[in-house]
């Protein structure tokens, strides 16, 4: 939801605010206890890395808001794109501007949304998105990335089909943050842990920088959270369809993370660490292995009504249905 703004002191600069800070700290031995967090770096003001290398790919960053949260009857109401180029260390070499619009939705925008994303009706009366604009303009990038690509992906393929074609990479879900030290997955909250802050969130263009502050954070390995979300992106996953899944099963897999697809069947998103022990317990469940589609960072996150299952016909022993 739409934070306060945060009321920054203009009687001392943030550097005289940081040694203020530290020395105070430094005088009760509480240097650990003590974490100082900058606002976010506009993009307009992207500075390159120092050890920055050459331009090796393009990623077209990019947050929505809409009136809900189904695609299929739900409305964009905004969207949001900044280019960014990384060099092959995936740092963020530059960043090519950000293009945002708006448009009014065939119904007004429910209050609670106003309030979520700070956007009215009045705000949006006769504006109008042109799919083919944005299509041409996705198009020059390698990729596309969203903190949750899920909700972004889906709005967006809706409007602009072509993006159905794209890979995609998602910050929330191709980074292990767990493992790189943070704690939660919401993308204001690890933009904290990681130094930062926006005063300003669900409006697309902030999100949009904050996401890409986020992207360029250099974590504690050394690589930047941008290299851990391509390559996250990039790694092999599974969509296990449980095509032959007994009704009494049903609830088993529910809770083992399985979701009815738009078609009715039972599926899930399965990675590569995650593969031989989720064909161990279907098995053990089932007592054969489910249908294995492998899919990648094109077809990863794309709805459940744009692919269809295996047909898969299997005899079902009867003291199994």
């Amino acid at each position: 939801m739409k934070g306060k703004s945060l009321q920054l002191s203009s009687s001392i600069n943030d550097e005289e605010q940081k040694m203020n800070a530290s020395a105070t700290a430094a005088a009760h031995g509480e240097e650990d206890q003590i974490r100082v967090i900058n606002r976010v770096i506009p993009l307009s003001k992207w500075q390159v890395p120092a050890d920055a290398g050459p331009p090796f790919m393009k990623i077209a960053v990019i947050d929505t808001e809409s009136t809900g949260f189904d695609p299929q009857y739900d409305e964009l109401i905004e969207i949001a794109v900044a280019m960014i180029l990384i060099d092959n260390e995936s740092r963020v070499v530059a960043v090519e501007g950000l293009r945002s619009g708006m448009q009014q939705p065939c119904r007004p925008i429910e209050p609670d949304i106003s309030r979520i994303t700070g956007i009215t009706d009045e705000m949006v009366v006769g504006k109008r998105f042109v799919p083919q604009q944005i299509a041409e303009h996705l198009a020059k990038a390698d990729a596309c990335l969203a903190f949750h690509a899920k909700f972004d992906r889906r709005h967006l393929e809706e409007l602009v089909p072509e993006v159905g074609a794209m890979p995609w990479i998602c910050a929330m879900e191709d980074v292990d943050w767990r493992a790189l030290g943070f704690d939660g997955r919401a993308q204001n909250y690890l933009l904290m842990q990681a130094g930062l802050f926006n005063p300003v969130a669900h409006r697309a263009g902030d999100d949009v920088a904050s996401l890409v502050n986020l992207l360029a954070y250099e974590c504690d390995d050394g690589r930047t959270v941008m290299a851990h979300a391509l390559q996250g992106a990039k790694a092999p996953s599974w969509r296990f369809e449980a095509s032959d899944l007994p009704h009494r099963l049903q609830k088993d897999a529910y809770r083992r993370g399985y979701r009815r697809s738009y078609r009715g069947v039972y599926h899930k998103l399965v990675r590569e660490s995650e593969h031989d022990a989720e064909v161990a317990w279907y098995r053990e469940l089932v007592g054969r292995d489910p249908t294995i589609v492998p899919v990648d960072w094109v077809e990863r996150y794309r709805a459940d009504w744009t692919w269809s299952p295996v047909n898969r016909k299997v005899e079902v022993a009867h003291w199994r249905r």
